[in-house]
């Protein structure tokens, strides 16, 4: 579910309830930033709520797994998770559904990611990222890839509750530490946040990352704005890839970010818009060799 969920007997309903007693837009379920609510629309046979009728257009809030029904029939419903919503994206074609994960949004698959969606605490919301930069979406943006048209559902979520003072654990607060065999043949990865050595399970993505943060930190001399970017096409060459498997490896690096809890991991590799340029996103690098 995203941010939103209109329960009624309507057709256009996210969750559709078949019984003549339901309204046809019965009720909805809206995350609130901190909370979720439960709303009764005008229902003709009411809304219930731990067994208590709310009254017409009443919000009430939802706890995790607190029963509620629809119209007093016996069908009963339920919050099983109450932890913020995740970004939705929906193919009214063919049906197909994409949920975020590690707070990335991939379109229109982890084979071909093509769209990137995620928070960023420099655009101050969320963002949807080509390999052409970054342009800001809002909720409900209609977003075409590869021909098709995506929905887009976007929790109302403020970039601010995830900044430095507020989480344990945010990529902005992070450093990463590179350890490189002499060969070049094997990378070790750890994520260092405060006392704490968080070791990356190794993957032939880390490679790309050691390669942005070695241009990094040999343009020690640029101001900080300008300091670390590297054309596309240049990675591609140092590399021996492609263009799609520089993608595809920018997408999984942010995964496994996100995936160990690191909020912001997104932002792990930036674009510069419009230039084809990308940078390390974390300015506190170092490398050794193993």
């Amino acid at each position: 579910m995203g941010s939103s969920c209109l329960l009624g007997r309507r057709s256009t309903c996210d969750l559709r309830v078949e019984h003549p007693r339901v309204s046809g837009e019965h009720a909805s379920v809206h995350w609130m930033g901190d909370r979720w609510e439960l709303r009764d629309l005008g229902s003709r046979n009411g809304t219930y709520l731990d067994g208590r009728r709310l009254s017409s257009g009443e919000r009430a809030r939802l706890p995790e797994g607190v029963v509620f029904t629809l119209g007093g029939t016996e069908e009963e419903f339920a919050l099983a998770d109450g932890s913020s919503p995740r970004a939705v994206a929906r193919n009214p074609a063919s049906g197909a559904v994409r949920e975020a994960a590690g707070g990335l949004l991939v379109l229109p698959d982890d084979q071909q990611p093509l769209v990137s969606i995620f928070e960023s605490s420099a655009e101050g919301g969320w963002v949807a990222e080509s390999r052409d930069g970054a342009q800001p979406i809002a909720d409900q943006t209609i977003l075409v890839v590869g021909e098709q048209g995506w929905l887009v559902e976007l929790p109302n979520t403020a970039v601010e509750t995830w900044t430095a003072g507020q989480v344990e654990l945010a990529l902005e607060t992070c450093a990463l530490r590179f350890g490189v065999s002499r060969d070049e043949e094997h990378v070790e990865l750890t994520v260092v946040h405060e006392e704490r050595s968080i070791p990356v399970p190794p993957r032939s993505h880390h490679y790309l990352l050691l390669t942005l943060a070695r241009a990094y930190l040999n343009d020690a001399g640029a101001t900080p704005t300008a300091r670390g970017w590297i054309d596309r096409e240049s990675v591609c060459r140092m590399l021996a890839t492609d263009v799609n498997k520089l993608n595809v490896d920018i997408h999984r690096a942010r995964r496994q970010l996100g995936e160990l809890g690191i909020q912001g991991a997104a932002s792990i590799v930036v674009r510069r818009p419009a230039t084809g340029q990308l940078r390390i996103g974390v300015p506190r690098v170092e490398v050794n060799t193993l």
